[in-house]
């Protein structure tokens, strides 16, 4: 038991630290197969291919000096070509001169006696190129018989010695050559099967390292194809189990241990869109239900006016007006009279927007009288809308009109000009009222943005809550925006779907129903 508990207590190697430790090793034994090899080279290679050359060398000098004695010792001096004679003595003289430079290039790594017969051989060579000289510049003026003397006597004895002292110095570099290759040989075989283990502990290293990384990509593969499933929403899939208890299985634990924790995370996430779509759809329903409660009440305080008394009072002043000449009073009562009986006409909720833009031009006689000119009105409808078939909430205008007017251009000394755009684009019906008025800071517009969420309880901005929220109502894309800075007015745009209606019926006189007549009497 104390055992079992001190290797679980003994810390593991960890993964990364293995590769590392197994690439350092690798890395050692290819540094060691080099020194190696490197070894080699220089202790085994190298002096065998030195001394295969210094015994080519030697025997290729030994080779001219018999082709040259050869060739002296074969012509015929009554009658031979002394001119190729000469020539080929000449060429057989420099490569043993060459071979010769060759040798003597190697009598630092040679032994003793190698290099006494070597210098004897160069002291003797000279000697012997004299004489070769010699016999050659008789035979190329003539003198034969004078050339033959010459390599009899000097020349073909030279040559003798020559010849021995170099087949002295070949036996004996052969002889030593033989001695060094075996113990060549026996170095060479042992650098061999050390090379042979060298590779051999690579290839171990090698194939342990390979196990590693294909553990490490495996389980790196195993962990992308999971993660993606993970994207694509897919929490259902197993656990990724890495057998090791290493960095990789301590990063899989933690990559189950994020998947359920994710998964449980959506659930909630996916409960709780649940929970508010169904709090969305009661909130709907609720403004709905007041939306509908307004109306009634709406309905019912229309209901306490008797608009026959109202509008027959307002007949008999405007005709008191009239014979008063009052003609501006007249015009007031005229508008004030469209007003109210748009007011109390119906219950409807959709109208044409000529009634709005009927309306809105009678509130703005009404200011028109109070302040001149000092308020404009000015209207840009697109050709492309026929304001008679389209449709939009009752009381749309009136409210934006009336807020430019009061708000935006009777606080200005000098007044100002409210513009009404109307406009269709891409199936939308967008309105726009602007003024240059005396606009509102960014702390106001936050205010009255704010307000709008919810119903007023002072009495303040009923006409703009009341637009937001049945915007709030209506299906498709609707949008409310205001634009606003100090000094340089204020901008309303609506944007709601465009709703279209055929003409209104026509009387049997071709006269307008009865909403649209001047007076209710």
């Amino acid at each position: 038991m104390p055992d079992a508990a001190a290797s679980k207590a003994r810390p593991r190697v960890s993964l990364m630290r293995q590769i590392f430790l197994l690439v350092l090793a690798f890395g050692a034994t290819l540094v060691a197969l080099l020194l190696v090899d490197y070894y080699q080279n220089r202790h085994v290679l190298e002096p065998i291919e030195r001394q295969t050359s210094n015994i080519y060398t030697i025997s290729r000098f030994l080779n001219s000096i018999e082709a040259s004695m050869k060739l002296l010792g074969d012509y015929r001096w009554d009658y031979g070509d002394p001119n190729a004679l000469t020539e080929e003595l000449e060429h057989e003289r420099l490569r043993a001169a060459q071979y010769l430079a060759g040798i003597e290039k190697r009598l630092d790594v040679v032994g003793e006696e190698q290099y006494l017969l070597a210098r004897a051989a160069d002291i003797t060579f000279i000697t012997y190129q004299k004489s070769l000289l010699s016999v050659s510049e008789q035979l190329k003026g003539g003198q034969s018989t004078r050339a033959a003397a010459a390599y009899y006597s000097r020349c073909q004895p030279c040559g003798e010695y020559l010849r021995q002292y170099i087949q002295q110095l070949l036996e004996i570099a052969i002889h030593e050559n033989q001695t060094s290759y075996l113990h060549t040989i026996t170095l060479k075989q042992q650098l061999q099967n050390l090379q042979a283990l060298v590779v051999l502990v690579m290839a171990v290293l090698g194939i342990w390292l390979v196990v590693l990384m294909r553990r490490l990509t495996g389980a790196v593969r195993e962990l992308a194809g999971a993660s993606q499933q993970i994207g694509l929403g897919n929490f259902e899939i197993p656990d990724v189990i890495v057998p090791h208890k290493n960095e990789i299985g301590q990063m899989a634990d933690a990559f189950n241990e994020m998947k359920h924790s994710m998964k449980a995370r959506v659930g909630l996430l996916n409960e709780k869109n649940e929970m508010e779509r169904a709090l969305h759809r009661r909130e709907t329903e609720a403004l709905e239900l007041q939306a509908l409660m307004e109306r009634e009440q709406l309905q019912k305080l229309r209901s306490q006016i008797n608009p026959h008394f109202l509008f027959n009072t307002l007949n008999v002043i405007q005709y008191t007006a009239g014979q008063e000449q009052a003609q501006r009073t007249q015009t007031m009562l005229l508008s004030l009279a469209g007003l109210l009986r748009y007011a109390l006409a119906s219950n409807e909720e959709a109208t044409p927007l000529s009634r709005e833009v009927r309306i809105v031009d009678s509130l703005f006689l009404l200011y028109h009288a109070r302040f001149g000119n000092r308020m404009q009105l000015r209207w840009r409808i697109s050709p492309e809308l026929d304001l008679t078939e389209t449709l939009a909430p009752s009381f749309l205008l009136q409210p934006l009109v009336e807020n430019a007017l009061k708000h935006g251009l009777a606080p200005k000394e000098e007044g100002g000009l409210v513009w009404v755009r109307i406009a269709c684009h891409s199936g939308q019906l967008r309105i726009s009222v602007s003024d240059n008025g005396v606009g509102m800071t960014s702390a106001q517009k936050r205010a009255l943005l704010a307000g709008l969420r919810s119903p007023p309880v002072d009495g303040k901005r009923i006409g703009l809550y009341n637009i937001a929220a049945r915007l709030r109502l209506l299906e498709g894309d609707c949008g409310f925006e205001i634009r606003s800075s100090p000094g340089r007015g204020t901008r309303v745009t609506l944007r709601l779907p465009l709703v279209l209606q055929p003409e209104p019926p026509l009387d049997t006189e071709g006269k307008e129903g009865p909403d649209d007549q001047d007076t209710d009497c």
